[in-house]
């Protein structure tokens, strides 16, 4: 069939998919077909986008239900892969914009710390248990396992009255030709695979693929720069698409999502063996700077009643970390400067004063620690990340109560004044933010899904709470009893030593085990963020 015949049958059979989905009284939930027609009507036109189609693509947008507020602010999310809190002392221009002019939060921390659970929890506002992603790929993980991918983050606030953006990192095995575009994205400029690079990457922008290796793109400057160019353009109400058409009269307030890839490593998903590729400007930026990791006692120790995912793993190579280490911080330097364009493009545009700029990353990174290199683990340097919040009523502060990964959907969502789409395990910090009291939770959930079915563990890998003193966690195994681990973090903040089965802290386990069972299958933020109480002090 010539391709102009097979474009208007393949838009043809997505446009009555699109409408069997908005029937009034009809929802998807309720269809008698065998897929959502929502879903079918973004696969076909991601078939019809690849079939050489893509002057015909148009964003997947729901109806507006109403106007946004006149106050409404704009919101910037800005989001790095696998940084580390403590990796913000190489960032000074960050937490200088953002957390002196707003909150950071000195105990955030991704409950999830895995890249593909954790921008699950970012859209869906939800855990593991209820959105379906408990890891990168598998039968138990990646974007395809996402329970209702077309009612996330972005349509809800599409539906409010804001422009919607995505540019750079999306979620770990999201394929245009499989999935389509997500409803709700205005604006969706990603990678078509399921890394980015560093300046080899594969683009998916507004229907059209690219291929960036000329030598000189870099994805980082990409994402500052298209992330620039949609604040220029919805400020002034155009198009980004025709920027010579006429403005709106009323600009409509933006939520852009600009999430870099840095400072992940070269490779997959998985452990990765060679760092990032820092941007050649910072190739030799901060040449005097040494790991922390190679000063930690955790780097070395003797394991103590180790997990099964670090049991007998050798001392990493202490020129390996040092090299890697490096890589990574050098690529931050691109990221930390792309945080400055971005407050100047809104500082320029006149609109800093009514923008929210949200800063975190999706999870932490082990550089050696218990001899580990990589995230996914129950300790403190991969569940950690940095949070920094600015915007129009955001006192200044450093809150120490403990704010999460799955708060982030809902609070976006408060402050664009959106109704979520489906429940909300996290809470809306807003109030908190704006100088009220601390949101309830003092016991948070922690848990990592089974790579593959093979593990023999079911869909998890672990699951266990965190609380202001204590890690505990029960690991899955093929048979038998689950692995316990328990940290007395206060008495040991490097987790080296495992007290799970010391008879003084008998008390301390069976609490905490009683609120990972109040908590593993929680649903809606009342369930999932509760005060529990002091735990028990362990005996003397």
């Amino acid at each position: 069939m010539p391709v102009p015949r097979l474009r208007s049958a393949v838009l043809a059979l997505a446009s009555l998919a699109l409408a069997a989905a908005v029937v009034p009284g009809v929802s998807a939930g309720t269809t008698t077909t065998a897929v959502d027609p929502v879903q079918l009507h973004q696969r076909l036109v991601g078939a019809a986008m690849y079939a050489g189609v893509s002057d015909d693509y148009e964003p997947p947008l729901p109806p507006v239900r109403e106007q946004a507020e006149a106050e409404a602010p704009n919101i910037v999310l800005i989001t790095t892969d696998d940084q580390t809190a403590a990796d913000m002392r190489f960032m000074p221009r960050t937490p200088r914009l953002l957390g002196r002019a707003g909150a950071t939060f000195e105990d955030a921390i991704s409950p999830h710390p895995l890249c593909c659970p954790a921008r699950a929890e970012i859209v869906s506002g939800q855990f593991a248990q209820n959105n379906g992603v408990h890891s990168n790929g598998g039968e138990y993980g990646g974007y395809r396992r996402l329970k209702d991918p077309h009612n996330t983050l972005p349509k809800w606030l599409y539906e409010s009255g804001y422009h919607t953006g995505m540019v750079g990192k999306f979620i770990t095995h999201w394929k245009p030709q499989r999935d389509g575009v997500p409803t709700g994205w205005e604006w969706f400029d990603v990678p078509r695979t399921s890394t980015f690079g560093y300046y080899d990457f594969k683009m998916f922008t507004q229907g059209r693929k690219k291929r960036y290796n000329d030598g000189r793109a870099y994805s980082s400057t990409y994402t500052t720069d298209r992330t620039v160019e949609l604040i220029d353009s919805w400020s002034q109400g155009r198009d980004p698409e025709q920027p010579d058409a006429a403005p709106e009269a009323d600009p409509k307030p933006f939520f852009i999502w600009s999430s870099y890839f840095a400072p992940h490593g070269e490779c997959g998903e998985g452990s990765c063996k060679n760092g990032p590729t820092p941007e050649r400007k910072y190739a030799d930026a901060r040449r005097n700077a040494k790991a922390p990791s190679l000063k930690k006692r955790s780097y070395d120790a003797p394991q103590h009643r180790p997990n099964p995912l670090v049991k007998g793993k050798p001392v990493a190579s202490r020129g390996h970390t040092q090299k890697f280490f490096l890589d990574r911080i050098r690529s931050l330097q691109s990221v930390d400067e792309g945080v400055a364009r971005i407050v100047a493009s809104l500082r320029e545009a006149g609109e800093l004063s009514n923008t929210v700029i949200m800063f975190t990353s999706d999870n932490g990174y082990l550089l050696g620690e218990h001899r580990y290199s990589g995230k996914i683990v129950p300790y403190e340097e991969a569940l950690r990340v940095p949070l920094l919040v600015r915007g129009p009523g955001i006192e200044r502060s450093r809150p120490t109560w403990p704010a999460t990964t799955v708060d982030l959907a809902p609070t976006i969502a408060s402050l664009a004044g959106a109704t979520p789409g489906r429940l909300q395990d996290g809470r809306d910090l807003v109030p908190a933010l704006r100088g009220g009291a601390r949101p309830a939770g003092d016991t948070t959930l922690v848990q990592a899904g089974a790579r593959s079915a093979r593990d023999g563990t079911g869909a998890w890998m672990y699951r266990g709470v965190r609380t202001a003193d204590y890690t505990f966690t029960k690991w899955k195994r093929r048979s038998g009893r689950p692995f316990a681990e328990l940290f007395d973090r206060r008495a040991d903040p490097q987790q080296i030593r495992n007290v799970a089965g010391q008879p003084r802290y008998r008390k301390v386990r069976r609490e905490l085990e009683r609120r990972l069972s109040a908590l593993n299958r929680c649903g809606g933020a009342s369930a999932c963020f509760r005060d529990f109480g002091p735990v028990p002090r362990p005996r003397r």
